[in-house]
């Protein structure tokens, strides 16, 4: 797991110190190794700070890496460069069916390390024909796992993304330069907002101009599982498969796993066990709120190790600042969401963890939300089918980038089984009406909860009814408990700014402490304090 960046300057050479910059921003999420190509030279160092000393020239075209060493040898660095030294690659993330791959590579080219990560550009160099673009299109197809890449030959630079959108990226035009990173700090400039490259798209540079273009996606597979048992028996099957991949490789003897005491993370804790792994549940929340009392009678139950971040709103009040540099946004639902979670990273990462496990997407697999109900009644199963499989594809908006950074900031490497791609196949070939079995279903989940039980999870608690990370976590209404003892300052700033938008708020809502418009409006003041900090001198002025 890393992060990558780099520029494409379309008229000329421009000075590389850029990369630094960039990569300094993110070094929470490659502490380990660090490496850069610029115009063909590359230079690689276990130290982030002597990359100063190769960056003090110009160049057309320049890639950064810094990795967070997880699957591979324990010297490897990017970039990586093909066998006949025409392409050279970062690439963040990882290849669940590398090694199977790697089979059909080995006759012909000189494969140096264990890195999933290096078999990309092989199998660039064997598509490669003088078209890249045309080339990462058709190696992407192949890959099964999670990453953002990119990759030059010199003359163009293409970048592209996995069709889930496990791993963020984003870029940003500077006049006739274009930049990427992984995250938007690094291209933060106090004017546009970094613009985000979508799922399964690849960004097109070269002298030419910048265009995105489809890459792989995920197709829609058709409705063909409609009994009951083969739906469990396959569900099971791909799931135990999908963890296994999720393994393959590691070196780590502790795996940690966001839990709430929920179906969804107690199901991928037992696979875990299951597959001999020692395994650290973590939990987030007030002394009495729902997932605290859920995830100590589950672990007790079950037998698993807990660790448990109580919290309270002198807590949560200090970390605001670090939630919202982190998550990048300051959405008040999204702020909210990502306070159990990057505290329980934060914990995990005390352990010295560096791989974690998510039971994120049951929900939108099986239909586990209460409003799927509403969709059954109103418009059927067949509607029912199409949001569950829109609602999985738009899941990179709200949740996956939030949930990447907020790991990656305590530098944990975070994997979804239940985002497998065969996994999600399976899921979505299940017909919804084993997945809810009316209108009135108050459990939702039909398949996978009965999976559940049969891979060793109690039926009591296969069958407990959901409850939202930040309600569940009793995070909501701390959050309100802030905003209103800071609403006095905010409504004071934002008068002071005249902001019409939040006049209109106070009007709404009168003398009532707290309104959601003027929380938002707090919080988007340190956002805005905090994107200050980060205005590199290359980015300050970004040319119209």
């Amino acid at each position: 797991m890393c992060t990558i960046c780099g520029h494409f300057a379309r008229d000329g050479k421009i000075k590389s110190n850029d990369i630094y910059d960039m990569l300094k921003k993110m070094e929470h999420r490659g502490p380990d190794t660090h490496g850069i190509y610029m115009d063909g030279n590359i230079a690689q160092t276990d130290d982030i700070d002597k990359l100063q000393d190769a960056l003090f020239g110009e160049s057309h075209i320049a890639m950064g890496h810094s990795r967070l060493k997880i699957v591979g040898e324990e010297n490897t660095s990017q970039p990586f460069t093909s066998c006949d030294g025409k392409l050279s690659l970062i690439h963040n993330g990882e290849i669940y069916n590398y090694k199977k791959l790697r089979t059909f590579l080995m006759r012909h080219h000189e494969v140096r390390t264990g890195s999933d990560s290096e078999i990309i550009v092989h199998l660039l160099e064997e598509t490669y024909k003088g078209n890249l673009l045309d080339a990462v299109r058709k190696v992407t197809s192949l890959l099964d796992g999670m990453y953002a890449l990119a990759v030059t030959d010199g003359r163009s630079l293409v970048v592209a993304r996995d069709p889930i959108g496990k791993k963020p990226l984003y870029f940003i035009r500077n006049g006739s330069i274009t930049y990427f990173a992984s995250e938007k700090k690094a291209l933060w400039n106090g004017t546009d907002d970094p613009e985000r490259l979508n799922p399964g798209d690849v960004l097109n540079i070269d002298d030419g101009g910048i265009t995105v273009v489809e890459g792989s996606h995920l197709q829609l597979p058709q409705i063909d599982i409609v009994d009951f048992r083969e739906a469990v028996e396959r569900y099971k099957k791909a799931l135990i498969k999908a963890v296994q991949k999720r393994l393959t490789g590691l070196r780590e003897t502790n795996l940690g796993v966001i839990f709430s005491g929920g179906i969804d993370s107690v199901l991928i804790a037992q696979l875990l066990q299951r597959e001999g792994k020692n395994v650290i549940c973590y939990c987030t929340g007030t002394e009495e709120s729902g997932d605290i009392i859920a995830a100590r009678s589950v672990a007790e139950m079950l037998g698993l190790r807990l660790k448990t971040t109580i919290i309270d709103e002198s807590t949560v009040e200090e970390i605001l600042p670090e939630i919202i540099r982190n998550v990048e946004e300051c959405g008040l639902l999204q702020v909210e969401v990502a306070v159990p979670m990057y505290l329980a990273a934060r914990l995990a990462s005390e352990d010295n963890i560096r791989v974690m496990y998510t039971g994120q997407a049951a929900d939108e697999l099986f239909a586990g939300y209460p409003w799927y109900n509403g969709v059954v009644r109103d418009s059927g199963y067949l509607q029912l089918h199409e949001r569950l499989w829109e609602d999985l594809n738009y899941l990179y908006t709200d949740t996956l980038e939030r949930e990447d950074k907020l790991t990656m900031a305590h530098s944990i490497e975070l994997r979804a089984p239940y985002l497998d791609r065969d996994v999600i196949r399976t899921a979505m070939r299940i017909s919804p009406k084993l997945k809810i079995e009316s209108e009135s279903d108050s459990l939702r989940k039909r398949v996978h909860r009965q999976a559940a039980v049969e891979l060793g999870v109690p039926a009591n608690l296969a069958f407990r009814i959901k409850d939202p990370a930040q309600s569940g976590s009793g995070i909501h209404s701390i959050i309100k408990k802030i905003a209103r003892m800071n609403i006095k300052q905010a409504v004071t700033e934002l008068a002071d700014r005249n902001l019409e938008q939040d006049k209109g708020s106070l009007y709404r809502y009168g003398d009532e402490p707290y309104g959601e418009e003027l929380t938002r409006s707090f919080l988007q003041e340190i956002e805005e304090r905090i994107k200050l900090t980060y205005i590199p001198e290359f980015l300050s002025a970004v040319q119209k």
